[in-house]
């Protein structure tokens, strides 16, 4: 029997587990959650998960990123782009909507596509 995890409103079925190291390409219809390391290009319709232990070193096109570990490289997001306490983001971040917790590390420019400017 198949297991599928719901996140964000999507279904997460892609894992790499901690201790995992991929190096490549990853393109996936669903959510992905990484807990190992990954380094490539990284494409998913729905939502990606980065584990804290997680470590992505990528370019990364998604719906929406929930990221608890660390990311060097951009995140282009549909929707959005969150940064949970005592993760590590450095590079570009286009999105809808971005939140950062306290006690980030953010070093890199956001831009916040598909928003209308403020007060036009």
């Amino acid at each position: 029997m198949e297991k599928k995890v719901e996140i964000g409103g999507g279904v997460l079925s892609t894992t790499l587990a901690k201790g995992t190291k991929w190096n490549g390409s990853l393109k996936a219809d669903s959510g992905v959650r990484v807990d190992g390391e990954f380094e490539g290009q990284l494409e998913t319709a729905g939502t990606l998960v980065v584990g804290k232990e997680g470590v992505i070193k990528a370019e990364i096109r998604v719906k929406e990123a929930i990221i608890g570990g660390k990311v060097v490289g951009n995140i282009t997001a549909a929707s959005k782009v969150e940064l949970q306490s005592g993760s590590v983001m450095m590079g570009d971040i286009k999105s809808k909507g971005i939140i950062i917790d306290n006690d980030v590390f953010f070093e890199g420019m956001s831009k916040m596509a598909g928003q209308n400017e403020p007060g036009k």
